[in-house]
């Protein structure tokens, strides 16, 4: 720190440079962080020493000019040329206001508030945000329900197509419970699998850092991914090169490589399982060479995996995305986590953990739905996610908008989100926009469905707002760094603002301090407390106790064993049996690839893959801001360098990616750090701001909003047929 800054914990900040301990204001996983100020601008972020979180990743280092940003959002603004043209007025709040309330009233009385959708992204997963607007009925949502009393039962978002198939579904399943509920003990594991994840380019990148350690206390690290990340890379860890979507074949086949090698923890199955004998029948058929012929996976490497999971002392598992997206993501989660006990590590050091039951929290608010509505779009075909997630299902919002099943959906106010350049079928996006009564968008910077709006809502970056963040048990004050640009208001002050005026405003406290004093009453801690102690409290954790299951700490009438419907972990669910579903967590070929479909792919003869992050953007975030767009200026295909090669195409030179949906443009990079056979597409394009390569760059033209996990509705974005194609030698380019 220079000599000439001052620290300062309270509200205000002076001029001249000062530094303000915070919480990192460009994404919400809660980073602690100096924000180093120079007459009230932000100039820089440093990493606060001895936080849960105490980094700074590559988009927190352009801090300042992702908020200083001349694309911002800085006025309400209403639509004065036609849908889609993207022209707009400046209006005043007090005419935005009136004017979403005019229009909400209208449409509610014409056809009931379940014609009205509240759907929220990534921008809108600021942690107060989520824990004072989430639905009851689900554990964590980053849905908002601010219009549930009203009766809209369509509360959606981001959740349709990300996390729930890991977070909800699959836990419920196997443990009746929720990931929230559980961890890996990855400190104390000796054994490491990093399995369709790529923790290098998470936000934040903490998980890595725990990699690295145990790297260098000794533990083995084995990643399985389509590609040699940089996770494998910076950590030198073994890598096992996978045929995308077929990562629950291999956790079928290890498994039996494990019963046949008598490596089953024998005693917890007999005790503690339900259905171990009918997936015994069942893998019979995931014999190694089988295995190898579906996953591309060498017998040798298929039983070394075994063996060395069946041994381990301590086994954790680090996985995400990359096992949500294919036509059996929920029960290819299951495999692996199923495999994972078989093995003895759960619930025991180096292994699964379940969290301590009696842990301290924060005050959680979930909003109540009125007990006149219908059900949410998609709870018919989608019950596992209703039952989990309490909300409306984004993927079938456009059948609800254009077709009127099974009602009509005629306005949708779409806040932190980007729906055209998330969801499969931008085509269909587009036009269910344009067919709306009244569309309102929320957002920092434009979006391509802003296009469509009638009325735009700048909200403020969470360094212009006051907030609370809690990090497994350690509670931050997220303090106003900043005042708020232009006329920007925070998610929070727009959302009890608008339930005020609705007549809804005594559920929420109407300013962000009284927000942060309500949420901190079963604390014991005050605001106060936390403006003294500005890189945050940490509460009394109770001391983490193993193998919970045999003492009744995990279940409600305090028996032991698991909250499932048979007491037990449930290999066989019972609450898919219930609903139709495979009980088994049973392997499905993707739909669309070459061994389901080979006549398809003769034409489109790679795999595709897409949704894997980057170190310059977040999502579909910061493609205009110059110094993180250095970084990828250019939207690129990862390929082979033998794929390449047939296709006589270089590395840097512009390409086709085509899929029986249509063709888009990227940029070849020609590597060895992906399977033979399997490309890697960016996401995030087709936005309105940022280079033109980046906006005509939509990798959802690409994608099937007909080809889903039946299970969770997720779009399959890492399992379907493609080829590449030097624009050269295309017929127009």
């Amino acid at each position: 720190m220079d000599c000439n800054e001052t620290t300062l914990s309270g509200d205000a900040v002076d001029a001249g440079k000062s530094v303000v301990a915070s919480v990192c204001g460009v994404c919400p996983a809660g980073c602690g962080v100096n924000v180093h100020l120079n007459d009230g601008r932000i100039e820089r972020l440093t990493p606060l020493r001895d936080h849960p979180l105490g980094y700074v990743c590559p988009r927190g280092m352009k801090a300042a000019e992702i908020v200083y940003s001349e694309d911002r959002l800085l006025y309400p603004q209403r639509r004065v040329g036609e849908r889609g043209e993207g022209k707009f007025e400046q209006i005043s709040w007090n005419e935005a206001f009136e004017m979403l309330v005019e229009n909400l009233k209208t449409i509610s009385d014409k056809h009931g508030y379940e014609a009205v959708s509240l759907y929220t992204g990534r921008g809108n997963f600021e942690f107060a945000l989520c824990e004072n607007f989430f639905t009851a009925g689900t554990s964590e949502s980053s849905g908002n329900a601010m219009l549930a009393p009203l009766g809209s039962p369509n509360v959606s978002g981001a959740g349709s197509f990300c996390w729930a198939s890991m977070g909800l579904l699959a836990p419920t399943a196997c443990f009746g419970t929720h990931i929230r509920e559980l961890k890996e003990d990855v400190d104390n594991a000796d054994l490491i699998l990093v399995w369709g994840a790529n923790p290098s380019t998470d936000s934040p990148p903490s998980k890595l850092r725990q990699i690295k350690n145990a790297k260098k206390r000794g533990a083995r690290i084995i990643v399985i991914d389509h590609r040699y990340t940089d996770t494998a890379r910076s950590t030198k860890s073994e890598w096992v090169g996978i045929r995308p979507g077929t990562d629950g074949a291999l956790a079928l086949g290890i498994i039996h490589v494990m019963i046949n090698e008598d490596l089953i923890d024998y005693p917890f199955v007999e005790q503690w399982t339900h259905g171990f004998e009918d997936l015994r029948n069942y893998v019979r058929d995931f014999d190694p060479k089988t295995v190898e012929s579906i996953t591309g996976i060498s017998v040798d490497t298929i039983h070394d995996l075994a063996l060395s999971i069946g041994s381990a002392k301590g086994m954790s598992i680090v996985t995400y995305t990359g096992l949500e997206y294919s036509n059996c993501g929920v029960q290819s989660i299951r495999a692996v986590w199923i495999m994972q006990a078989l093995a003895g590590h759960l619930d025991v050091p180096g292994g699964k953990l379940f969290r301590m039951p009696d842990r301290p929290h924060t005050g959680r608010y979930p909003v109540e739905m009125n007990k006149n509505t219908p059900f949410p779009i998609g709870a018919k075909e989608y019950p596992l996610y209703y039952e989990t997630r309490a909300e409306a299902h984004g993927g079938l919002i456009p059948k609800a908008i254009l077709e009127g099943d099974p009602y009509p959906l005629r306005s949708m106010i779409v806040s932190g989100a980007s729906l055209i350049t998330s969801w499969p079928n931008t085509e269909l996006w587009r036009r269910a926009l344009a067919a709306l009564d009244f569309l309102v968008v929320i957002n920092r910077f434009p979006t391509e469905d802003a296009k469509y709006a009638d009325l735009i809502l700048p909200a403020t970056t969470m360094f212009e707002s006051e907030s609370y963040q809690v990090l497994d048990g350690h509670v931050q004050l997220r303090k106003k760094v900043i005042e708020p640009l232009g006329e920007s208001r925070s998610d929070y002050h727009i959302f009890s603002e608008l339930a005020d005026r609705l007549g809804i405003g005594h559920m929420w406290p109407d300013t962000e301090r009284g927000m942060v004093e309500r949420a901190l009453e079963p604390t014991g801690i005050s605001v106060a407390d936390l403006d003294a102690n500005p890189e945050g409290i940490q509460m009394p954790m109770p001391e983490m106790e193993h193998r919970k299951y045999e003492t009744g700490a995990l279940r409600s009438d305090g028996k032991p064993g698991f909250e499932t419907p048979t007491g037990k972990l449930e290999i066989t669910s019972e609450w898919f049996r219930e609903h139709g579903y495979d009980a088994l967590p049973v392997y499905t070929e993707p739909k669309e690839g070459p061994q389901a479909d080979p006549e398809l792919a003769q034409k489109f003869p790679l795999v595709f893959n897409s949704g894997s992050r980057t170190q310059s953007a977040f999502r579909s975030q910061h493609l205009n801001i110059p110094s993180l767009l250095a970084m990828g200026p250019k939207p690129l295909v990862h390929i082979h360098i033998e794929d390449a090669k047939e296709r006589n195409i270089c590395d840097g030179e512009a390409v086709w990616v085509s899929s029986p949906r249509g063709r888009v443009r990227f940029w070849a990079r020609v590597t060895e750090d992906i399977v033979k056979g399997a490309v890697e597409v960016n996401m995030g394009g087709g936005g309105p701001i940022g280079p033109i390569e980046w906006q005509q760059a939509n990798v959802n033209d690409l994608t099937d909003d007909q080809n889903v996990d039946p299970l969770s509705g997720f779009p399959v974005y890492k399992a379907l047929l493609c080829d590449v194609i030097a624009c050269s030698n295309a017929l127009d380019v």
